[in-house]
């Protein structure tokens, strides 16, 4: 009996819960398609550097979707409640005619195993087709071999989806239940004559709050952009944070009780067509939804600065490549033992086909040129304030001739330098160098000479290739000096290999483990000899990339359903309360269209709102994400505008037309 009633209720109310079983039919797709990743990639031919950084993403996407698990649990909860506050006076009629609350109780826990069944199915069909289309994604994105793709279904995804959302549909029961028990009779009854009161009406408070929100908005964005080198601490950060928060918090708090007054005084708008109506709506959904609004907000600006900057970074990374790996490989090796490179792959039998055509060079050390000697007066200044430095300042910087260096720099498309015979010049990304530098501390004393700094900086440059900002000694840096300079009778410090070109054979067994085992075996003699190869850089990039725009697709796929449900359920809502509304502009003689015109208007004021406010964030925001990830890269910005957009449009504006269709339904 009760079942069949809970049969007969989806029924009737399958169109009012359209919203509700787009989000959960969604969210489930989602679900599924991101923990399918693991089996689909499974099936693909990837290098073990490639292997390796898809077994981390596959963990960070596992990590992720607890997360998404807690974020789609409580937008279900909320949209749960939202419907069942509006079929109060249904639960109240049953009450009345004599049905005990655990019967009800008993109607909405079958409601739901009804809802999250046809959800589950639909959802885990959806999902299970668009995997496939995520499949060829994984594959262009991670470029490997498709040549044994296969069709996936994969079972642990389906379980882990059904499991996690059983779960959700435990908990969104629960809390339908402990809203209907503890509800009295006569507030179920009531519960669709009450209406929402307006948060604030007084225009003038109003616009004094909008300034001051744009003011701590305008501070905050001024501090993470221009000045953003001050914010030294953890605490700077968080502050820039709740301003932005309170900002948007009292954006939506103010606008409507001095904009609408505005509107209000301005009688060619105001009075034009059913303009009074529509301004009297928003209002009203703009001030009932101060809370919600801000964070829907929030979460767009979010979701609009992960998309944005993920790609950003893959498309930086991807031409940045050609910079900073332009060599098949090179190799080094500290020469604390008498073993060149050479040697030690003519001792393990390496084929001198890898290293045919290459260049090998020495860098040396001397007392003369310690950290301490290159900063001068300023090495002094610093051990004042910080003697814990001495160590640092102690460190011998590699030497090398202007031709050796000049050598290196050709094969790296790098630029060359020209010494007069007094001149050196430091090389690297030390802030200190550049500090001491800049200071005036430019001449040192070496073999009895004495050299002045070629430039007042530091100059870019490196002689090991590698993803990261510095490696070895281009972490410390190194000097260059003229070619009148011996060398041969210093210290060694490391020798360098740089093979130009190898073949797709050797290029392959250099990253494998099987290389460097051969030329690093245990116990060895030597120093071990570090590989850092073209297709290994490569393949840590694109791999790297990959994981950060999957987690960044995962989190902005939740957070912008999340967002546009949460605002379409609220038209529904609202279009269900104001059915009387609109009845009345029918008996008075408005036609259709300009009923639907009005519709129309306040469904795109009410989603565009905070997209808009998103979009001025994320202006700041993208650029904040672009300078903590060093992304200088104007095209491959626009490049991630335009498909960060194309995304927003489909989910988006998906919500948008779904929402003004719905409601266009419910009021006709």
């Amino acid at each position: 009996m009760l079942f069949k009633l809970s049969i007969q209720n989806q029924k009737k109310s399958i169109k009012d819960y359209s919203i509700y079983f787009f989000t959960l039919i969604l969210g489930i797709a989602i679900f599924y398609i991101f923990n399918a990743v693991e089996s689909q990639t499974s099936m693909m031919e990837l290098s073990q550097t490639k292997s390796q950084i898809i077994d981390v993403m596959n963990t960070a996407l596992e990590a992720m979707s607890v997360l998404v698990s807690f974020i789609l649990g409580f937008l279900i909860a909320y949209a749960s409640q939202f419907l069942i506050k509006k079929r109060k006076k249904e639960f109240g009629l049953y009450l009345l005619l004599g049905m005990k609350k655990i019967n009800v109780c008993m109607i909405i826990f079958f409601e739901t195993v009804i809802i999250g069944f046809i959800s589950l199915v639909i959802g885990l069909i959806l999902g299970i087709s668009l995997s496939q289309f995520m499949s060829l994604f994984v594959a262009s994105l991670f470029e490997a071999n498709m040549q044994k793709f296969v069709f996936v279904v994969s079972s642990k995804a389906i379980i882990k989806t059904i499991l996690y959302f059983i779960l959700i549909f435990i908990f969104v029961t629960i809390m339908d239940l402990i809203i209907v028990s503890k509800a009295k009779l006569i507030d179920l009854l009531t519960a669709h004559y009450k209406k929402e009161k307006n948060m604030i009406k007084n225009p003038y408070l109003s616009f004094i709050l909008f300034i001051i929100a744009c003011l701590m908005l305008a501070y905050a964005y001024y501090n993470v952009t221009v000045r953003y080198e001050m914010l030294t601490s953890q605490s700077d950060i968080l502050i820039q944070i709740v301003l932005g928060i309170i900002g948007t918090f009292l954006i939506f708090y103010s606008i409507s009780g001095f904009v609408l007054a505005i509107i209000k005084k301005i009688p060619n708008i105001y009075h034009r067509q059913l303009n009074s109506f529509v301004v009297s709506e928003i209002g009203n959904k703009i001030n009932s939804t101060v809370i919600s609004g801000s964070i829907i907000c929030l979460l767009l600006f979010m979701t609009i600065c992960l998309l944005s900057s993920s790609f950003s970074l893959k498309n930086f990374k991807e031409d940045s490549l050609k910079d900073t790996a332009p060599i098949s490989a090179s190799f080094s090796k500290k020469m604390d033992d008498p073993y060149s490179i050479k040697e030690i792959f003519n001792k393990q039998g390496i084929d001198d086909s890898i290293y045919k055509n290459s260049y090998d060079f020495y860098t040396y050390t001397s007392l003369e040129t310690t950290i301490g000697s290159i900063l001068g007066n300023y090495s002094v200044e610093m051990l004042n304030l910080d003697p814990t430095m001495e160590e640092y300042f102690a460190t011998k910087l590699p030497i090398l001739n202007e031709s050796t260096y000049n050598k290196a720099a050709k094969l790296y498309n790098n630029k060359t330098i020209n010494l007069n015979s007094d001149e050196y010049q430091l090389v690297g990304n030390s802030e200190i160098f550049n500090d001491a530098l800049k200071q005036g501390n430019q001449t040192i004393t070496f073999m009895n000479q004495t050299l002045h700094a070629k430039y007042n900086h530091t100059i870019d440059g490196f002689l090991m290739m590698n993803n990261n900002a510095c490696f070895g000694e281009d972490c410390f840096g190194f000097i260059i000096v003229p070619d009148e300079f011996d060398l041969s009778n210093l210290n060694y410090s490391t020798n360098y290999l740089l093979v130009p070109k190898m073949s797709d054979e050797n290029n392959k067994y250099i990253s494998s483990s099987k290389f460097d085992q051969t030329i690093n075996p245990e116990n060895n003699k030597w120093q071990h000899v570090l590989i850092s190869s073209q297709t290994d850089l490569y393949d840590e990039s694109i791999g790297s990339s990959g994981v950060i725009i999957f987690v960044s697709l995962y989190l902005g796929f939740i957070f912008m359903i999340s967002g546009a449900a949460l605002l379409a359920l609220k038209e529904m809502s609202d279009a269900i309360d104001n059915k009387g509304k609109y009845e009345i502009l029918r008996k008075i003689g408005t036609s259709n269209q300009k009923i639907n015109n009005a519709l129309f208007k306040q469904i795109l004021v009410f989603f565009g709102f905070p997209l808009l406010l998103a979009i001025v964030h994320s202006i700041f925001g993208i650029q904040v994400c672009n300078i903590m990830l060093e992304i200088y890269n104007s095209d491959a910005l626009l490049q991630s505008i335009i498909i960060t957009a194309g995304m927003i449009i489909v989910i988006y504006g998906g919500y948008f037309l779904v929402s003004y269709l719905s409601c266009k339904r419910v009021i006709k």
